[in-house]
């Protein structure tokens, strides 16, 4: 609307310009150069008038963003979409981004949210969403929240609560279900997305949710130095149970091998190694007796018997 009122306003210098010159009496050498002059700068402001009043009645929406039109307390529920576009001249037109949008936002590495558990211990979240706006909705969006900055802020409250009214419905217990949890803060969040207008009507969604990131989730530290100490048993008792399963299969393997290792067996066991020792040239014997077990050294007894 400024260029329109620009616009306007050369219109009434150059109105006024051609009035000056007229009103100069052209007698005279010194009349007619003022004359003229005033002259060709009416013609310079009404041209100039003209091409700004021309530029008012058209906009140009760039690819990527959406126009809302209002004037006077008067907001068009049609939104202008990327190209040029024909407004009445004394219209504003409000643009917003279409494209895909990120919390934390520009600028915000990382925005811890504090929330409370289903046993209302206090916890600290850090996510990541992507969100859009529906450009059919960006009337609504003009009229119930404001420019840009304003849905940021809109956005931001949104993601607050839907995180905090998920994360209370899951126990400390539940951390380890990051899945789970995320899903529901997508479900929450997408839905603190939806509002009502206060002048009434069908509620309309100020934007959607497009990924939603789990980033990270500490519960408090007395809760974890808890659950390392938790591990840490865990583990010993793991220990202890392996060293006790590891007695008794070793006392099973003694066991086993008393109530097998009979008279009869170890005599056919010895009856084996006489046997694979006729091919082989060994001198050793092992002759059980029922002292014992004595050793039978065979070249010993042969330089024996050759000395006597």
């Amino acid at each position: 609307m400024g260029t329109l009122v620009s616009g306007l306003v050369l219109l009434a210098v150059a109105f006024f310009l051609r009035l000056g010159a007229a009103t100069v009496r052209p007698e005279g050498a010194a009349g007619r150069p003022v004359a003229g002059g005033l002259r060709i700068a009416s013609y310079v402001a009404i041209l100039a008038g003209v091409v700004m009043v021309l530029m008012s009645m058209f906009v140009v929406v760039d690819a990527g963003r959406v126009g809302v039109r209002h004037a006077f307390g008067f907001v068009d529920p049609k939104p202008l979409m990327p190209g040029v576009r024909f407004v009445t001249p004394w219209s504003s037109v409000e643009r917003y981004t279409t494209r895909e949008e990120q919390y934390p936002f520009t600028g915000d590495q990382v925005e811890e949210i504090a929330a409370l558990s289903k046993e209302q211990m206090g916890m600290t979240v850090d996510v990541g969403v992507r969100w859009q706006i529906d450009p059919q909705q960006s009337a609504h969006i003009y009229t119930e929240i404001g420019n840009e900055d304003q849905i940021h802020s809109a956005v931001r409250n949104a993601i607050r609560k839907g995180v905090r009214d998920a994360l209370v419905q899951y126990s400390i217990n539940d951390i380890s279900k990051r899945t789970q949890i995320a899903r529901t803060m997508e479900e929450l969040v997408d839905s603190a997305l939806v509002t009502q207008p206060r002048a009434g009507g069908p509620p309309f969604r100020i934007a959607t949710v497009t990924a939603f990131f789990l980033r990270d989730l500490q519960p408090p530290a007395q809760v974890v130095q808890a659950i390392n100490n938790k591990i840490a048993q865990e583990q010993q008792v793991e220990t202890e149970r392996h060293r006790v399963e590891l007695a008794r299969l070793q006392a099973d393997q003694q066991r086993l091998l008393n109530t097998t290792l009979t008279p009869e067996a170890l005599t056919r066991q010895y009856l084996e190694v006489l046997r694979d020792m006729k091919t082989g040239n060994n001198l050793v014997i092992l002759v059980p007796t029922q002292g014992g077990i004595p050793i039978l050294n065979i070249g010993d007894l042969r330089r024996n018997l050759r000395q006597q």
